[in-house]
């Protein structure tokens, strides 16, 4: 399957599962999630204006490069429409049909920088009503996988890139798990899915004064 047949697969089982009768689907419940977050290595630290981020695009074609599987349920490097480059990172289930049971992302070890901006491009598909049970985020965790701050929870559908920006200046020096994912309960009449590239972390030489 090419990535626009697998793009255009992964949106038809959106409108198929958004039109299932409500009375046809079995009951949800909530999933708790687990973050997997690695042993914790020595925080790297980098001048302004450098990116912090390694293998931000995901061009080695792999979770690796700085990146770790974090979640449940795998997430994978894809050719799938990339914003840029040939590849993007994808979180959801493989085939883009029902939700992930817990968590499906991916995290790297940062230490934020003096008015360090945090940048990325998403890519986000869901036909969920709210984040009750189901939805795309990015999180600030420690090192045992519990989360400092979300950055955003949201069941965004929109088949585009859009770019999403974050300051995080208030924590520079603090070391942290850098996460982008998707939460899902399991269920199988609906989706959300979360494709992410051209990450970046960058600090601020203005921010020393």
């Amino acid at each position: 399957m090419t990535p626009v047949d697998r793009r255009w697969t992964v949106l038809l089982a959106v409108a198929i599962l958004a039109a299932t009768p409500a009375s046809a689907r079995p009951a949800r419940h909530t999933v708790a999630g687990h973050f997997n977050v690695p042993r914790a290595s020595t925080p790297r630290l980098s001048g302004y204006g450098a990116n912090v981020i390694t293998n931000p695009g995901f061009e080695s074609g792999n979770v690796d490069g700085g990146w770790h599987q974090c979640g449940d349920v795998r997430a994978f490097v894809t050719r799938d429409h990339p914003f840029s480059g040939s590849y993007d990172e994808y979180s959801g289930t493989a085939n883009g049909q029902g939700e992930p049971t817990g968590n499906s992302g991916v995290c790297q070890q940062v230490t934020i920088p003096p008015g360090g901006v945090l940048t990325a491009k998403l890519y986000q598909l869901s036909n969920e009503a709210d984040t009750t049970l189901a939805y795309q985020e990015a999180d600030l965790l420690d090192n045992r996988g519990n989360v400092v701050v979300n950055l955003y929870k949201s069941v965004n559908n929109n088949p585009s890139w859009v770019s999403g920006m974050w300051n995080l200046g208030a924590f520079a020096g603090r070391t942290y798990w850098l996460y982008f994912g998707v939460h899902g309960d399991g269920y199988s009449s609906r989706s959300t899915q979360q494709f992410l590239d051209d990450v970046r972390l960058a600090g601020s030489a203005s921010a020393r004064k």
